[in-house]
């Protein structure tokens, strides 16, 4: 690729990479408008940098309306339809549900459904694999996930994978056909993974194993997963672009050395021209059974680049090298900025390229090239680390200085033999004994790391300048040897590392309303303490939404530990995530909930200037499920709030008859907006400016329902919805108005709802 084709390639990729980021879509009129400039501005040699940097922004903007363009509608949410269809990748299963990804076919299904369905089955009646052909009866819903502060955002995670529609199975569906010939190496992937684990006794090095040998993550325990991502090892539980580098050397070596007699026989044989081929073919193999993901795709290209370019005795940077890759990837898949893994994977080798390029190799220095890698990429990613997921992992380097070489010189060469061997058919080699004796060594040494006190240091995030700031900070560290003030780029860290809090006044109040889908968690924060009002929809021993939500949101809000807790009753959308978040320090309430305190009317206490008190249920009451609801009042200098749980119109006309509504500013919908509450009399007496309610955005009731939508409008009540706008804060300050915010808006994405969000 010469200097011209570099920029030309450059102004593309800028194109495709900055469009990824943009809040909204253009319209159909404005890509076609744009698509006429570029064509234009093509034509001349001048404008031709900016007309490919265009081009490659339609590129991606194109892609990405097209799939929104295939989604299922909103409108349609809760249809159910007959599908017939194929089983693509590896089935995820998760306690007693499998989950897999349904390519639709096209001409035996009813038109107008998109290609591919994330689909879910409780209890399957038989073993589901790759490739096997189904017609199944789906109740279909729009792409949709959770969206809370510091949280996973699903949504666009199922638009990189051109996941148009998520699917319940409902009835018996039918087989039509096992695994056809197409789909031959995901069944491999699968038998393999199924091996792996029946011969592994350790349940965590057998999740390992899985996801090292065959990618599949299925087995991953949420404990596991913490531990790899505190410890910054997480990147060596995937198949990524470091493994297939370390198999492809350590292939290519062997190789070299077996073929060195052949030197004897055949003059011009080059035994570095052979060890490269072999090292490019066992990479892609290797790349095949881990489903060739986004990381092993550009390392695949790298390999070949550099393959082609010895073959031919020519030279090639390894920056072209890298830009040649990025290209491949946003052509064969515009939308793969849209995964984490995208950034990451390529901003790692970017960071190394960087720091090393420049940098003559010394031969038999390799643990000091080990230790200076390590420092780059911590220094490097951190922007990343911090942005995407709010932490500081100082830990990774001793992490990683043992982690990676036990990783490439024992565990990747033994495993692989052990898939070659199970593959081939052959019994259980002692190669899957040392692969998980190499693991085994490794979990317990990440332990340890995890438990050092300097290991993990959560952080809140920071603004968009911070990263902007720590990133230039971060290359000015590491750019080439004779950069001036190299110091200057520690200062442009510390506003990332060092970020301003945002500290309440002691007469403010802060809700949070957490999008935990069909149930209830409000986060209330005062400048004193923290108070947990429900705990969201769970089996109440662990299964819950909450266990992954409220640690996201503490980190990137900086709530610091929960003070109390009140679940206002045994329901399992409102107690469902109690075993999750209580701890022996925390005061719990709870109506008909073992081993909490009653909440009984009338009960108070305070927090700085705001008072919390009780409205319901008496001590009398007996236990009435939803009605017998704590009913939470939070009063101050700024405003009100009016947590009601559960309860219907018939508590509802108890307290407007004993409390006289009461008065308040912002009102959670009882039941999420279920017609049987939220009646006239109530909403008139408590008056308030904003009704939230939480419900998922594909509610099977129908909630918010029709009729409590109507009394909230003809009262001119704002409604806000979490499935819909996702988590809602609400700010009370003295002299102001509510303040009232949500995530889709407060984090704009092309990809999220916005219609009639805060």
């Amino acid at each position: 690729m010469g200097g011209g084709g570099g920029r030309l390639a450059l102004a593309f990729v800028g194109g495709c990479l900055l469009a990824s980021w943009l809040p909204s879509l253009p319209g159909p009129a404005v890509l076609l408008s744009l698509a006429a400039v570029a064509g234009i501005l093509c034509a001349f040699s001048v404008t031709r940098l900016p007309a490919v940097f265009l081009l490659g922004a339609l590129w991606f903007l194109g892609s990405a309306q097209w799939q929104l363009d295939q989604q299922w509608p909103d409108a349609r949410a809760g249809e159910e339809a007959t599908v017939v269809g194929t089983i693509t990748a590896l089935p995820q299963r998760s306690g007693q549900s499998v989950q897999f990804t349904l390519a639709v076919d096209g001409e035996a299904s009813p038109q107008g459904l998109p290609e591919r369905i994330r689909v879910r089955w409780y209890r399957p009646f038989r073993r589901l694999e790759p490739g096997s052909r189904w017609r199944m009866n789906l109740r279909l819903t729009p792409p949709a996930g959770r969206d809370n502060p510091g949280g996973f955002d699903y949504e666009r995670y199922l638009l990189a994978r051109r996941i148009g529609a998520m699917g319940r199975v409902r009835g018996r569906p039918e087989l039509l056909a096992e695994g056809p010939g197409g789909h031959w190496l995901d069944k491999q992937r699968q038998r393999v993974s199924d091996i792996l684990q029946s011969e592994t006794v350790d349940q965590d090095v057998a999740a390992l194993k899985r996801a090292l040998g065959v990618a599949d993550r299925s087995g991953m325990r949420p404990e596991l997963s913490e531990l790899l991502r505190q410890t910054g090892t997480a990147h060596l539980l995937a198949i990524s672009g470091l493994h297939i580098g370390m198999v492809a050397g350590l292939a290519g070596l062997l190789a070299g050395w077996l073929c060195a007699p052949l030197a004897l026989f055949a003059a011009r044989a080059d035994r570095r021209r052979i060890g490269m081929a072999v090292g490019l073919a066992i990479a892609l193999g290797y790349a095949g059974l881990a489903g060739f993901t986004l990381p092993t795709q550009r390392a695949l290209v790298m390999l070949a680049v550099l393959a082609i370019a010895l073959l031919g005795r020519r030279a090639v940077a390894p920056g072209r090298a890298l830009l040649l890759a990025l290209l491949a990837v946003l052509l064969f898949d515009p939308l793969s900025p849209l995964s984490m893994g995208f950034w990451l994977s390529f901003a790692a080798v970017a960071v190394l390229l960087l720091a090393f390029a420049w940098r003559p190799s010394r031969p038999g220095q390799w643990l000091t090239g080990l230790v200076r890698a390590q420092v780059v990429l911590m220094i490097g990613l951190l922007p990343l680390n911090v942005g995407l997921f709010g932490q500081w992992v100082p830990g990774a380097f001793l992490a990683n200085l043992v982690a990676i070489p036990l990783m490439g010189l024992v565990v990747l060469p033994a495993l692989l033999l052990d898939v070659v061997t199970i593959l081939a058919g052959f019994p259980a080699s002692p190669a899957g004994a040392i692969a998980g004796g190499g693991l085994g060594i490794l979990l317990g040494f990440l332990e340890w790391v995890h438990g050092l006190s300097i290991a993990h240091v959560p952080l809140a995030g920071g603004s968009k300048w911070a990263l902007l700031s720590a990133a230039a900070g971060a290359v000015w560290l590491i750019a080439p040897p004779g950069w001036p003030a190299r110091g200057l780029g520690a200062v442009l860290l510390l506003p990332l590392l060092w970020p301003a809090r945002a500290a309440l006044e002691p007469d403010e109040l802060e809700a949070w309303f957490l999008d935990v889908g069909n149930g209830l968690a409000v986060v209330v924060r005062s400048a004193d303490e923290v108070l947990l009002y429900d705990t969201g929809p769970g089996d109440g021993e662990g299964g819950d939404a909450i266990s992954g939500i409220l640690p996201d949101a503490r980190r990137r809000l900086d709530l610091g530990s929960v003070d109390r807790v009140v679940v206002s009753h045994d329901h399992r959308g409102h107690s469902g995530g109690l075993a999750s978040v209580v701890d022996a320090d925390m005061l719990v309430y709870g109506s008909g909930i073992e081993n909490a305190r009653p909440c009984v009317a009338g009960e108070a206490w305070r927090s700085g200037p705001w008072r919390f008190r009780f409205l319901h249920p008496s001590v009398a009451l007996p236990d009435l499920g939803g009605n017998s609801s704590c009913v939470l009042h939070v009063t101050g200098p700024g405003g009100s709030l009016l947590l009601t749980g559960g309860i219907d119109a018939d508590v509802e006309a108890r307290l407007v008859a004993e409390w006289g509504g009461p008065p308040s500013d912002v009102l959670q919908l009882p039941a999420g907006g279920h017609r049987d509450g939220s009646s006239a009399a109530f909403l008139s007496a408590v008056a308030p400016d904003v009704a939230v309610a939480s419900v998922a955005r594909h509610d099977r009731f129908g909630r918010v329902h029709d009729e409590t939508r109507g009394r909230l409008a003809s009262r001119e009540i704002n409604r806000v919805t979490t499935g819909r706008c996702g988590a809602v804060r609400i700010r009370l300050r003295p002299g102001v108005p509510v303040q009232f915010e949500s995530m889709a808006t407060r984090s704009q994405r092309f990809w999220k709802p916005r219609r009639g969000c805060p």
